[in-house]
């Protein structure tokens, strides 16, 4: 999440991101919900929807801008406030979402299930892994809620983010020293491919969201220089991965785009492409860009809340089999989906921080950023 003034920089740039926030979330419902290789007049439209991996990596990117813009022109820095935010923007829909998933894993079995405590108090404290597609994961996604995954993952981010932003030094300084970090990283993931070293892996992704974000603010992101440390850490780790796939390959390992050790290779070569593109994309104010992409502005305010229940209430739902018309239960998850999202984000979440933070407000005119 991210609360930023709606006076500098301008708000139609932040509205972008906000469209493709949007759109993101709502790429990875139909990918979760609609089949991959679905034909229309001989052409294979599925493949179009086989990239959910990727939109994960854009959240990943738009979050790390939007938790450095916020904090930047924030007027209280303190950790307390810092942390009060976060927690509770991650936590309060994530509370509902796993009531959500236990109820619809349970619908689904015809009684209630056990509850799987080591799980949900894994995903409690965020320690939350994809299972099927890396090594080395300490639990799984509660109740076999995917997308629950990337949660921890942003959430250590985000306690990495205080301390190392608040560092005695340079932002060059700093930067270099994040990126140069998540290369070490990737080094020692070869030889161990554990959690928390990942997590310190993919900082480098997440961080240069943070470094696009200080090129924005301080008005100089079409000076190319300003990326250069950022796209070329990515493309570091790139080869540094790539060198894990051809050891692998070389043992004789079967290997699959989907899971390790390639899916690290490609989360990272997306994830510098996405950085170019947004590059290029802002630098020439490309029309058919907004123009594909404004539509999803109406997802943007609930994406956070659609990313996490529509697993459990859209692709692995049967609460709406009686339709007996596949295209009729895909709409009605469809609503139910969206509907329960908005029930969380606008209506619900907002109260219950203001209760727990004392109606506390920013003192200045804010337009509130989300990122699942």
């Amino acid at each position: 999440m991210m609360e930023v003034a709606s006076t500098k920089p301008d708000r139609p740039k932040l509205l972008r991101l906000e469209a493709v926030r949007g759109l993101a979330a709502f790429y990875v419902v139909l990918h979760h919900t609609l089949p991959h290789s679905y034909v229309i007049a001989g052409f294979n439209a599925g493949v179009l929807l086989r990239f959910g991996q990727e939109a994960v990596i854009l959240f990943f990117l738009l979050s790390g801008f939007v938790i450095h813009y916020s904090y930047r022109l924030g007027s209280d820095k303190s950790f307390k406030r810092y942390f009060q935010s976060r927690f509770y923007r991650i936590y309060i829909p994530l509370f509902f979402a796993l009531i959500i998933s236990y109820l619809s894993f349970s619908y689904n079995a015809g009684s209630l299930q056990n509850i799987d405590v080591k799980t949900l108090v894994g995903n409690l404290f965020m320690l939350q892994d994809w299972g099927f597609a890396r090594p080395n994961v300490i639990v799984g996604s509660y109740m076999d809620n995917g997308p629950l995954w990337s949660l921890s993952y942003e959430w250590w981010f985000y306690m990495l983010y205080f301390p190392i932003a608040n560092l005695k030094m340079s932002t060059t300084v700093r930067d270099r020293m994040v990126f140069c970090a998540a290369i070490g990283f990737a080094m020692l993931y070869i030889v161990m491919p554990q959690y928390f070293v990942r997590i310190g892996m993919y900082l480098a992704i997440w961080w240069a969201g943070v470094r696009l974000a200080d090129a924005y603010l301080d008005g100089v992101i079409d000076e190319y220089k300003r990326h250069v440390l950022p796209v070329c850490a990515l493309a570091a780790i790139v080869l540094v991965l790539g060198v894990n796939v051809a050891l692998q390959r070389a043992e004789g390992v079967r290997l699959l785009l989907g899971v390790h050790p390639i899916i690290e290779m490609r989360h990272f070569a997306f994830a510098c492409i996405a950085l170019v593109g947004a590059l290029v994309i802002n630098r020439i104010s490309w029309v058919p860009f907004d123009f594909l992409t404004r539509p999803f502005l109406v997802f943007a305010p609930i994406s956070y809340a659609l990313y996490i229940v529509h697993v459990p209430l859209a692709r692995h739902a049967e609460y709406l089999d009686f339709f007996d018309n596949a295209y009729l239960e895909w709409t009605g998850y469809l609503i139910v989906s969206l509907l329960v999202s908005y029930l969380i984000e606008i209506l619900i979440y907002p109260r219950l921080k203001a209760r727990f933070m004392g109606g506390r407000k920013s003192k200045s005119s804010q337009v509130e950023l989300q990122t699942g």
